[in-house]
C-alpha cells in the first residue's frame, strides 16, 4: 500500500516533470491532470481538484512494503545506530529485489 511522501506524491498539475520512490529510488509512474481528492481530508468533505499523481512501479509487491515498512522506522526512530541497522537491512532488501525487476 503506497503512503504519501513516500512512494506517492501528489503536486500540482504539470508543475513537476518526475519524482523518485523515498524507498527504492525508483522514477515514479505519473497520472495527470487526475480529478479528486488529494488527502483524507478533502476526501471526507468531499472537496475534488484537479493534480498530477506520482507513485512508484514497486508499491504493490510484497517486498517493497517490507521496505517501506523499514523507510518510515528509520524516518521515526530518534536512535542513529537503529537507524543504521535497518538502512543497512533495507539496502540489502532493496538490492536482492531491484536486481530482479
Amino acid at each position: 500500500m503506497a503512503r504519501t511522501g513516500f512512494d506517492f506524491f501528489i503536486s500540482e498539475p504539470n508543475s513537476t516533470d518526475e519524482m523518485f520512490c523515498r524507498v527504492c529510488d525508483s522514477k515514479c509512474r505519473v497520472t495527470r491532470n487526475v480529478f479528486g481528492p488529494t488527502g483524507f481530508a478533502s476526501a471526507m468533505a468531499k472537496q475534488f481538484r484537479v493534480h498530477d499523481e506520482f507513485v512508484c512501479p514497486h508499491t504493490d509487491k510484497p517486498w517493497h512494503d517490507r521496505a517501506l515498512q523499514l523507510a518510515i522506522a528509520i524516518a521515526e526512530t530518534p536512535s542513529k545506530r537503529l537507524a543504521a541497522l535497518m538502512k543497512a537491512d533495507l539496502d540489502d532488501l532493496l538490492r536482492e529485489n531491484l536486481r530482479s525487476s
